[in-house]
């Protein structure tokens, strides 16, 4: 009796044991999950009748180094977007090429047509005088001149037909320069300039250039190139206007196809807005406004024209508080704050 007392209470101790053993293991996965779950952070974003905006105190601001400032008046020509094709200065120099040599040519025939005109004249003259020199002697003399005259004349033909069609192909410009030897050519040909034929949209209408133009280059800057002429000929690619341009030739090489900006149309009335403002998601350019201290709004950027400070926004933006620097961090705590919504209607 007395050992199925012991057994009973051996049995009654392992089973109490194997209780605690459960419950302590119950209450350590606890406080394991409770250690893993992530920790929520306030947030910081607000929707409000100006949309969604990112709340951001004083001291926030200066930690993660927000500067707003208000944007400026300005005023800029519209502008639209052509084809800029940066030339080989080949073509040019062989132009330049095949002219000096028929001009050479040209320089060589008059040359022994002056020679067999003078000794024409002098046989002539020795003919006149008493007869001299035999009728037969002066004819001679005379057919080697008129086949000099007509060899000058040819090369004067061929002369005039090489710069012609450096005319039709360049225009009178460029083909003065070329013919000329002019500066303008020296400078395409060493390579320290580079043409331009710059391309606009078919149904712009412009008969002339602006006199410079904006040249966006594949380094991401900004190559300022100036009106040569008219271009006789259209790009295929674009049936608009064309213009040659020079512009130099440090980031510009020869066969690549960049994008122009030529002016056009009235004056328009907006701000610069600096690059730093700006930020990208879905493929689209954003800027941060402050509508009240602490308040940060993302806006669309408007229809905006690239320039080499930032942006050109129109419209009547004079005043408007712009985050000019931190709109990253900004763009950062409302897209995690999204983030988190979603996870916790899950």
């Amino acid at each position: 009796m007395k050992k199925k007392y012991i057994l009973l209470a051996a049995g009654a101790i392992v089973a109490g044991l194997a209780a605690w053993g459960f419950i302590e293991g119950r209450k350590e996965l606890a406080l394991e999950q409770e250690r893993e779950r992530p920790v929520k952070v306030p947030s910081r974003v607000v929707v409000q009748d100006g949309g969604t905006a990112v709340l951001f105190d004083a001291a926030t601001q200066k930690r993660a180094d927000i500067a707003v400032a208000p944007l400026e008046e300005t005023t800029r020509r519209g502008e639209v977007e052509a084809l800029a094709t940066v030339l080989p200065p080949q073509e040019l120099i062989d132009l330049r090429g095949a002219y000096v040599a028929v001009k050479t040519q040209a320089e060589k025939a008059h040359a022994t047509l002056q020679a067999s005109r003078r000794e024409y004249d002098r046989l002539k003259a020795l003919h006149g005088d008493e007869q001299n020199v035999s009728a037969k002697v002066l004819d001679a003399a005379e057919a080697t001149w008129r086949g000099d005259d007509a060899v000058a004349r040819s090369a004067d033909a061929a002369m005039d037909a090489a710069a012609r069609n450096a005319r039709q192909k360049w225009g009178n410009v460029l083909a003065f320069a070329i013919v000329g030897d002019a500066p303008l050519f020296r400078r395409l040909s060493e390579q320290r300039d580079v043409l331009l034929r710059v391309a606009a949209p078919s149904g712009t209408n412009m008969t002339k250039g602006p006199a410079a133009t904006r040249v966006s280059a594949n380094d991401g800057t900004f190559k300022n190139a100036t009106l040569v002429s008219a271009s006789s000929q259209a790009d295929p690619r674009m049936q608009g206007a064309a213009f040659f341009y020079i512009a130099p030739a440090d980031g510009l090489l020869p066969g690549t196809t960049l994008t122009a900006y030529l002016a056009t149309g009235a004056e328009q009335t907006g701000a610069l807005i600096p690059a730093g403002a700006v930020v990208w998601w879905q493929g689209k350019a954003w800027l941060y406004v402050q509508s009240a201290p602490g308040h940060f709004v993302r806006r669309e950027l408007p229809a905006a024209i690239p320039v080499e400070q930032g942006w050109f926004a129109p419209g009547a933006l004079k005043g408007t508080q712009l985050v000019v620097r931190g709109a990253q961090t900004l763009l950062s705590e409302e897209l995690r704050s999204q983030i988190q919504v979603g996870e916790e209607g899950k």
